[in-house]
């Protein structure tokens, strides 16, 4: 019946197979034939001889006196490590409906409508802020991530711009909410708190050999 049709009475017979290559010819139709196929028997176990002139099919090969296993030797995998289908995702997806509180990631306690926009923060994910120089990025940010840490999230700080020193004087003041340079009497019970955050910091600065 021709290279596009795998009759379904056929298929029961191939399951007994760990490993199956599809050497179907040298045309196009044959080629997508064989791809067709591999989807239905399954991509993992299946591998493919890929159409040349070189390669023509199995009985006209053996004809010609070519090496056959060299031939299969060729065969590609059918299936890709960094390529999966829907079926593969299906469960997953199923369980990002299910969950999707969960799934949108840990929500912004002081920024409400930023939540609204990011759905929260969700890790392997990367956030961009731009804006000139001396418009707030940085003392942003760090309440940004401040909010995050002081939930848990555990926090590493890289800055080439400002100093560590500087840095952990924002966010202790963010912190604290009030003016510690007003109180000083009140900062070790703020620093005693802040220091109980999983907030790191990188001691790289500006134009540094990191080697």
């Amino acid at each position: 019946r021709g290279a596009p049709c795998l009759p379904p009475a056929l298929r029961p017979y191939l399951e007994q197979f760990k490993r199956i290559t599809l050497w179907l010819g040298e045309d196009l139709h044959s080629w997508e034939a064989a791809k067709l196929f591999a989807r239905k028997l399954s991509l993992k176990r299946c591998s493919l001889v890929r159409p040349c002139n070189l390669q023509p099919r199995p009985l006209e090969a053996l004809n010609q006196g070519l090496n056959l296993t060299k031939i299969l030797r060729t065969a590609l995998p059918a299936s890709h490590k960094s390529i999966v289908s829907f079926r593969k995702l299906r469960e997953e997806g199923f369980g990002e409906l299910v969950n999707t509180e969960q799934v949108a990631g840990v929500k912004w306690a002081r920024f409400p409508e930023l939540n609204k926009l990011l759905k929260g923060h969700r890790r392997g994910e990367l956030t961009i802020f731009t804006g000139p120089t001396g418009s707030g990025k940085t003392t942003f940010i760090s309440e940004y991530a401040l909010d995050l840490c002081m939930q848990g999230v555990c926090t590493l700080w890289g800055s080439f711009e400002i100093s560590n020193i500087r840095l952990a004087k924002i966010m202790l003041t963010q912190f604290a909410l009030q003016r510690l340079e007003d109180q000083l009497e009140l900062y070790d019970e703020w620093a005693d708190r802040f220091e109980d955050l999983p907030l790191y910091f990188m001691t790289f600065h500006g134009q540094q050999n990191i080697k």
